[in-house]
């Protein structure tokens, strides 16, 4: 993540990591600062981070897209969405 962060030249400031899927404090904190204009960008390994189901992952995408133009970038879209091992 880091490497494409810098070869896209975006610097990462904050990682954000929820380690259960019904703990979304980091989440609820990502969502802040998306709302609040600290974020444009996000970075995400695959969607399946967001979520268990793909609906639920498309919806939070779409949530994060919706916020003061912000786009969320997917290193590994080829990984599709989903759940994953």
């Amino acid at each position: 993540m880091a490497a494409f962060a810098s070869l896209e030249g975006f610097v990462i400031t904050r990682f954000l990591v929820d380690r259960h899927f019904e703990h979304t404090t980091a989440f609820a904190e990502l969502l802040a600062a998306v709302t609040d204009g600290e974020a444009l960008h996000v970075l995400v390994p695959a969607l399946h981070h967001f979520g268990h189901a793909e609906g639920v992952q498309l919806a939070m995408k779409e949530l994060l897209e919706s916020k003061n133009g912000t786009r969320v970038l997917v290193l590994f879209p080829e990984l599709g969405a989903g759940v994953r091992p």
